[in-house]
């Protein structure tokens, strides 16, 4: 079984070392727990009292228009429950995650986070709650230096920023953000990290592959000075077209053991690729975490997947790229390989 299948890293593995470090920063100890069990009970198929990590959609609106992502169809805004959780839900939510051993949430899913007007106080809250890592995914459009400075002292442990391509390929695809100044609003946030002698939040950028094919070395050369990792994804069947989809044979999925998910609107959904929220195990405006986590609904999918049969059972699985058959290429930056593993019949085009 494959962990964190899919991303692979541009970095060296020196930088991702020091990346780890730094992001179990404070907690150290408490963060090796966690990988381990992230890495462990999946295989082992041992369900753990509370989740390990919990991600809590805060917001499922984007105000960007990307052409590879599937915020942008109409399927989405049907089913997703357009919108930004409630402060009272979230703070139920962290209450019982942070008096019982949830190790991290994720503050994104499938909108910008920050274009919720409680993002700060959120973070801020689940920092003071008994949450040691509080991480999330932006396309930072919205942040600033201020903002950063502030996100540094509320303690935000980790900020992924989506950075797909350079130049033109970045402006294009990121309109109306401009590469420009996204590039210079990272290089402020590294040195104020600087002078403030702080290591959190770690930064780290990630593209999807075809926006870099043609320069990874050059993406490369420009993030590795500000960031503290790089990072690259094949494209992925977001606005689910493939029809020629061969996949994996045996494959279980590990994200029923690592991880809960939670959308704005407080339905738990079956995983982090679910979506269009096809596949809905509990509500968590009426049901606690544990019960949801412990649900017959949580337990079925588990068995389901333990015996192969999720791309047979569970339409959201069907259409995941977790059970999809990759192949490796192999690229040349920095004086390294790097091993990208595609997906076999799938196009890495942009929009596509």
């Amino acid at each position: 079984m494959k962990i964190n299948k899919g991303q692979f890293r541009l970095s060296s593995r020196s930088n991702n070392f020091k990346f780890e470090l730094h992001r179990g920063h404070g907690h150290l100890l408490s963060y090796i727990s966690n990988r381990i069990k992230w890495h462990l009970y999946p295989k082992i198929h041992k369900v753990s009292r509370y989740p390990p990590h919990v991600d809590i959609e805060i917001s499922s609106t984007c105000n960007l228009n990307c052409p590879m992502c599937y915020t942008t169809t109409d399927e989405f805004k049907k089913v997703a429950g357009l919108g930004f959780m409630e402060f009272d839900l979230f703070k139920k939510i962290v209450d019982e995650c942070g008096k019982n051993g949830v190790f991290s949430i994720r503050i994104s899913f499938r909108g910008e986070p920050f274009l919720n007007p409680k993002a700060f106080e959120m973070i801020e809250y689940a920092k003071t709650h008994g949450i040691k890592e509080v991480s999330t995914l932006t396309h930072g459009g919205t942040l600033d230096e201020g903002k950063f400075e502030k996100l540094i002292e509320i303690g935000l442990d980790w900020l992924t920023i989506s950075f797909d391509g350079i130049g033109e390929t970045y402006d294009k695809i990121r309109a109306p953000l401009t590469f420009e100044d996204a590039v210079n609003k990272i290089k402020k946030y590294q040195k104020i990290k600087k002078e403030k002698g702080v290591v959190k939040p770690v930064i780290k950028v990630q593209t999807v592959w075809p926006a870099i094919s043609k320069n990874p070395e050059e993406y490369y050369n420009i993030f590795s000075p500000i960031v503290d990792q790089v990072a690259a994804n094949p494209l992925i069947d977001y606005l689910v077209r493939d029809t020629d989809i061969t996949y994996e044979e045996n494959f279980t999925c590990p994200q029923l053991w690592e991880r809960l998910v939670i959308a704005n609107d407080g339905r738990a959904l079956l995983c982090s690729n679910d979506e269009l929220s096809e596949h809905v195990i509990g509500d968590a405006n009426n049901e606690s975490i544990f019960e949801i986590w412990h649900s017959k609904k949580m337990t079925e999918a588990r068995n389901i997947q333990i015996r192969h049969m999720g791309i047979k059972k569970i339409n959201a699985c069907k259409k995941c790229y977790l059970p999809r058959k990759t192949e490796t290429d192999y690229e040349e930056v920095d004086n390294r390989i790097i091993s990208i593993d595609n997906y076999v019949n799938r196009a890495q085009d942009v929009g596509k």
